[in-house]
């Protein structure tokens, strides 16, 4: 029973993170994130889904919870988190993410941009029959990010 669960729940459509970073590097002149300034990590997708299958008379029922999204950073560091709060215009400029967030060291450019993938790692409960057990479901997806360095350059005035 155990292997026809893994299966069915290998087979069920669990979405691929959908990655947000705020506040998203369109929203500035650069077009690009800064480094050193917080990056706020959330994905919009659900985070729990059920499911129900029968065949030969058997009922499966699938409850998959998310417990968590490792964000690889593409300059070598991870974070992961539980929960993840959305970044909105009226968050204070610079203020960091309460629960999942990133701060860049380093720039990517002028050679580029940083892959920035996230990892969801889903709980999938299934019954059936009197059985049940859990599978671990992982789902992946990928989006470029460009990171900048800005400097203040200072000018001397005309007084001076």
């Amino acid at each position: 029973m155990a292997a026809i669960a893994r299966q069915a729940a290998l087979s069920m459509t669990l979405p691929d993170p959908d990655i947000k970073v705020g506040p998203e590097p369109e929203r500035n002149e650069w077009d690009m994130a800064v480094v050193g300034y917080p990056l706020w990590l959330w994905t919009t997708t659900p985070s729990t889904m059920s499911s129900s299958l029968s065949e030969s008379g058997i009922t499966l029922t699938l409850d998959a919870s998310r417990r968590g999204v490792v964000y690889d950073m593409g300059d070598g560091k991870q974070v992961e988190c539980t929960t993840s709060t959305p970044w909105t215009p009226a968050v204070k400029p610079a203020a960091p993410s309460p629960d999942c967030g990133y701060t860049y060291a380093w720039p990517s450019l002028p050679k580029g941009s940083y892959t920035v993938t996230a990892l969801s790692v889903w709980d999938v409960q299934w019954s059936a029959l009197g059985y049940s057990g859990t599978v671990e479901v992982r789902t992946s997806a990928s989006r470029q990010l460009p990171v900048g360095e800005l400097q203040a350059v200072v000018l001397a005035d005309d007084n001076g």
